[in-house]
Parts: structure tokens; sequence; C-alpha cells
């Protein structure tokens, strides 16, 4: 048996038999006033009651709230009769809905004919939101308003929206007790802009764990929303923080250098990216690594413990308590050892030998014993005199105390020395010197050549002149007829530069002067004038000093040589009196003397410094130092004094008149004056 076919659009069937063929039947479905959601159609054999139904959505055409037409063509099978129902329905969207609207025909069909069949519907969608007035027998309970329908979701906003009859109030459960969370209770409420339901609370805080109290909450934490007070260790601060057990850290914290993200922005110490780079400590010179400070604030060159040096002051090879932390030698005099109890006296370190000078040498706290001074005796001033009818004047010893010898020189001609291990002195009287002298000279100045220890000799009549260790007669090289009041030597590269103080013609001037030993000596030009000098010494060609001074205060002036220009030029020095005796240790440390006690001292090379005065204040007349802290000086009053880098001390008390003092060390002192007298430290030899 054949079933029906509808056909959507109508159009000839083929392959059907002409005997077989009842006719067919296009049913014309105008709807108006709407355009339904889906149609139904159904057809039905009047004689037998036989139908047959078929449904249509998508096919269906027209506009929302207007309408349209619909073909649909349909062939009975070919055991029903003639006489045919159509019955269409209209549904608002699908066709198991609620049907809005129906309407139905009758025809009769023919045999190979088309018969036509008009079905009308009519609604009202005046809205046009696909939805029917209810009024029409849809479902639309407003449909003056696309948006209120029972399509749409429902608001809160006092209006049926979907049209199912039931109020916002009991819809959304208004007017009863909601909560936001645990802590956060209320009423449930419309929100007017909103138009959606929300638990009208008290304020609503949300918050975040904050166990370390930074008011930083735990990074990645879920929200906790409270009402009123926040609970004990949470935050309404921005969950970020990645260290919640860390007070210090957290997004709000500048980077710190202690390899922690401090910050929280995922990175370690950003601040810092040399860290743990290679590094030179520009204080200790010291390879190291670049390591967090203890502030976390910046990056320190952290090394080893740096070798200490220590400035040796005295040039004995021990420093005292100037310390430098290096790993590279410091620039100036400093030397790997320390515990120089005394760094201005070079015969005093850790690592000396004590010698019979009255001081601990060896830094261990004790001087020396009587057993380690001459003959195992208690040392002493010696007090000899040689000559008593004559005045020496002048001393100087060369080599050491063991293998070289001294001269002295004074007056009546004469001249004495004393060459070890000999313990006496031979005095020379001559006045054989090449030319016959008075038997009254003054030799007022000596300096013995360390090299062979010869004696360079200046006389007050102005005679330049040398006497060997052999010799019983001097040799006259020179006569100027002005006293030659000071007298020194140097040997560089075993050449000899004498260098000294004299007399000037002109009044209240003095003369410096530079000699070879041989011809005429070089004086001081006539713009070079100098004050009355009274003495030389000298440490090396760059360090050549002569002294004296002027009537007017302040009195002292000192003199140095430029060896490039030969000028004598004066340097600032402060002390009120004239200066009799000077003494240049070396580049850096000198002493000079000079009347009623006064003494200054440079220990920099350049500044000149008055020191301690001597405690009688008498005028002194000679010096000799072996550093900064030692020093021996004679004065006019018969004393000698010795200063230990602050005072100086009486260590003899004598009568006459001192004149000169000598020696090789502070073990090995001469000093000479009036009537004679020679005394020599630690005991005659």
């Amino acid at each position: 048996m054949r079933r029906l076919l509808f056909v959507l659009p109508l159009f000839v069937f083929a392959g059907c038999k002409k005997a077989e063929t009842q006719g067919a039947v296009n049913v014309a479905v105008k709807y108006s006033g709407f355009k339904p959601g889906c149609l139904r159609v159904e057809i039905s054999d009047v004689a037998s009651g036989k139908s047959a139904k078929n449904s249509f959505t998508s096919e269906i055409k027209g506009e929302a709230g207007v309408g349209g037409t619909m073909q649909i063509g349909m062939v009975p099978p070919s055991d029903w009769g003639t006489s045919l129902k159509v019955r269409v329905g209209a549904f608002e969207k699908s066709c198991d809905g609620r049907e809005v609207v129906t309407n139905s025909g009758e025809v009769t069909v023919a045999l190979n004919t088309v018969q036509v069949v008009t079905v009308s519907l009519q609604a009202t969608d005046s809205d046009k939101d696909g939805f029917v007035d209810v009024i029409s027998g849809g479902t639309d309970c407003k449909d003056d308003n696309e948006k209120i329908n029972p399509g749409v979701d429902e608001l809160c906003n006092d209006t049926d929206d979907n049209c199912d009859g039931v109020s916002d109030e009991v819809h959304f459960k208004l007017n009863q007790a909601c909560e936001v969370s645990a802590d956060c209770r209320g009423i449930s409420r419309c929100d007017q802009t909103t138009q959606a339901l929300y638990c009208d609370t008290p304020a609503a805080k949300t918050v975040y764990p904050d166990a370390d109290g930074d008011q930083y909450g735990l990074k990645g934490a879920p929200p906790r929303i409270v009402c009123g007070d926040i609970p004990d260790k949470f935050t309404e601060g921005p969950p970020t923080d990645c260290r919640d057990d860390v007070f210090s850290i957290n997004p709000g914290t500048r980077d710190l250098c202690d390899g922690e993200d401090t910050n929280c922005d995922g990175a370690l110490d950003e601040r810092f990216p040399t860290r743990g780079q290679s590094c030179t400590n520009v204080t200790s010179h010291c390879d190291g690594t670049l390591t967090c400070s203890g502030d976390k604030e910046s990056l320190d060159c952290v090394t080893p413990p740096p070798p200490k040096w220590y400035l040796d002051e005295d040039g004995d090879g021990y420093g005292g308590s100037t310390v430098v932390e290096s790993c590279t030698k410091p620039a100036g005099a400093y030397v790997a050892q320390g515990g120089d109890c005394d760094d201005g006296n070079p015969y005093t370190n850790p690592g000396a030998t004590e010698i019979c000078d009255g001081l601990d040498n060896t830094c261990d706290g004790n001087k020396e014993t009587a057993a380690q001074c001459p003959s195992n005796s208690d040392a002493e001033w010696v007090s000899q005199t040689v000559e008593s009818g004559s005045n020496w004047i002048s001393a100087s010893s060369w080599g050491t105390k063991t293998t070289g010898g001294i001269w002295v020189t004074g007056t009546n001609n004469r001249r004495a020395r004393l060459t070890f291990p000999a313990t006496t002195f031979t005095v020379i009287s001559s006045t054989d010197c090449g030319s016959t002298l008075s038997g009254s000279t003054e030799w007022l100045s000596v300096w013995s050549d360390p090299s062979d220890g010869r004696a360079w000799l200046g006389s007050k009549g102005g005679i330049y002149g040398y006497q060997t260790q052999s010799s019983t007669s001097c040799v006259i090289v020179h006569d100027q007829d002005l006293q030659v009041l000071g007298l020194t030597g140097l040997r560089t590269n075993n050449v000899l530069s004498l260098y000294g103080a004299s007399e000037n013609a002109a009044a209240n001037e003095g003369t410096a002067f530079r000699w070879s030993g041989t011809g005429t000596p070089t004086f001081n030009g006539p713009n070079n004038t100098l004050s009355e000098v009274f003495d030389a010494h000298a440490h090396s060609p760059e360090h050549v000093l002569v002294v004296g001074g002027v009537n007017n205060s302040p009195r002292a002036r000192i003199y140095r040589l430029a060896p490039a220009t030969g000028l004598w030029n004066p340097e600032t020095v402060q002390s009120p009196e004239r200066l009799r005796g000077v003494w240049v240790v070396n580049d850096k440390v000198a002493f000079a003397v000079g009347d009623a006690g006064h003494v200054v001292r440079k220990t920099d090379g350049t500044q000149w410094q008055p020191v301690a005065r001597t405690p009688d204040n008498h005028s002194l007349t000679s010096v000799i130092a072996f550093g900064a802290n030692s020093a021996y000086t004679t004065c006019s009053n018969g004393h000698i004094y010795r200063f230990d880098g602050t005072n100086w001390t009486r260590v003899y008390s004598g009568s006459n008149r001192l004149n000169d003092i000598t020696g090789t060390g502070p073990d090995d002192l001469w000093v000479v004056g009036n009537g004679g007298r020679i005394l020599r430290w630690p005991a005659w030899p």
C-alpha cells in the first residue's frame, strides 16, 4: 500500500502509474499577523477515517508579526477515497508545544488532477518576538514588549518577564534570608540597576589569608567574603604574597640582596645582577666575590682576610701601630712584620739584638743587662782628658765601633785620632801641612771619609785640608781666610763630595759651599744670600742642609741644596732662636738644635716642626740622630740629652762646655768639649 506523499514544493510526480493515481492536493497555508515556528498539516480520508500528518519548521517563510504563505503538495494513497479533509495547526516555536491557532478545509481529488485547498491562519504578534498574544491563543502575556515572552529569562525587576504567571517574589524568593558566605548573611533583593538577584548584606569585604600580617594576602588563595570586621590573620590586600610566612617579603617590599624573591616578582635579587661575580676590593686590593652586604642594600666585595702591612718609619724592617690590610704591598715604607715598640728608632724592634744603649731594643720589656755591655759592667758616660790645655771643637767617626775610628780637632793646632782596636788617642800637633801652620790654629770642623778614614779639615782661619790615618802632618788644599764652621761629606759611587758652612765677609751673612776636595770650593752666589750658618750635614746629594740664624725673631734658618741649580734654598722653620747643629738621618728625618734648648725635627721629608725643648733650656751645640725617636744633643753647659720621640732626658751632667757629638750607633757615642774633655758611651774602648 502506498503512503501519503507530502511534497514541498508541489511538482509533477514521476514514476507513478496512471491507473493508480488518485490525484493530488495543493494545500496553500496562509498565515497573517504572525509567523509560526512550526506548522502541522494533517490530511484524512473522510470515507475511511484514515489520516496522515507532518510537521514543518525550517521551511516556513515569512516575517514575524506579518505572516506569509506556504505551499504543501500531497498525494494520497491509492486506497483512499476522493473526499479528503485537510487540517493545519500553528505553533509558536515547536510542534511539541501548545497549538496557537488551527483551521481546516475539504477537498475532492480527481484522477490526474491537482486540487487546491486554501487554509488561512490568523493570530497576533504585535511585538514581533515570535510569541503570539495570549488573546490570540498564544503565550505572550505582554505582546507590546518584545523583551517579555516565554522565551526570555526571568529578571529581578517586579515584572513577569517569561510569562509564567509567577511573581518575582516567588520566583526569586525575595525578602528571604540569604548568605554570600558563611561570614556574610543578609536578605535577598532585586538590584534595580542590573535587575539581578543579590543578597543585601552589610558592607561586604573580600579578604585573603595573611599569616605574616604584612597586608598582602597569600598568593593564589581563594577569596573569603566577610561582612563587618576582618577576621584575624586575614587582609583586604591583594592575594600576591609569595611568602606569607615572612613579614618582609611581599610585592610592596623593595628588592633586597638576600637570595630571596623579596618583592614577589618571580626574580631573585634583580637589583643586583652582578652578585656572585669576581671583584677586587678597592681598599685591600684583594680579589674576591661580590656578595650581599649586611644591610642587604648593596654588594660588598668579600675577599679572604688580606695580609697586614705595617708602616716602618725607621727603616728597620719592622712596622709600628699603623697597619694597612692589603693583598698588594702599599705604597710607602710598609713591611710585612709588625710589633715595633719604637718605630722611630731603627735599633729597636722584635728582631733586633740588645745593644748597650740603656733601652729595650728587642721589645720584650727589658733593656740590656750588664753582661751585654763592654767589660760586663753597667753602661755609663766615661770621661777622659786628652790635652787639657786645648779645647776639642769637632769630632767625626767612621766605620763601626770595632773596625773604624774617630778624628777630633780643636785649638792649638791639635788633631787627634783613635783607630780601633787602640784605646788611646794619638794627638797630632805638627805644623807641617805643606806650609808652616801657626801653633794656634783652631780646627773648627772635621769629617771622616768612611772609605779610608781620612780626615777632611776646616779651620777658623779658612784653611781647607785633609790628613790621612797614617800621616803625622796634614795637607792644605785651599785657604779662604774665612772660618770653616761646619763640614760634612758623601761618597756617591765612590765620588767624594764635601759640603760646609762658612763665615762670610759681609756682616750678618754666611756662606755655604760644595767642594770636591781639590781646588777651590763652590760658594753660594751673590743672588743666593744666606744668613749666618754654623753647621752642615748630608744624607744624600738631594738632602744636604746648613743651619744658622739671624738677629731678629724668629731667628732660625735652614737651607737645603738643590743639586740641579746649585742654589741653597730656605726651608720653612718655626723656631725663635738660632740653630747651631744639624743631623740628617735619611731623606725623611732630620734634627736641628739651637740656642735656649730649642729643637726642630722633620719626619716626612719636608715639614719642620718644633719638638720639646731640652730640660735646662741651655744653648745646644751639636746633635746626632738615628731615627725620629732616637737623638742626642750637647749643650754649652756640659750636659748630654737623649730624645725618645716625645721628651728630652738629661743622660749626662757636666760643667765644661761640650762642642760636638759623633758615633756609629746608640751604643757607640763620642762627645768632645773644652779643657781636653772627651766622653764615650757606654765605656772607654
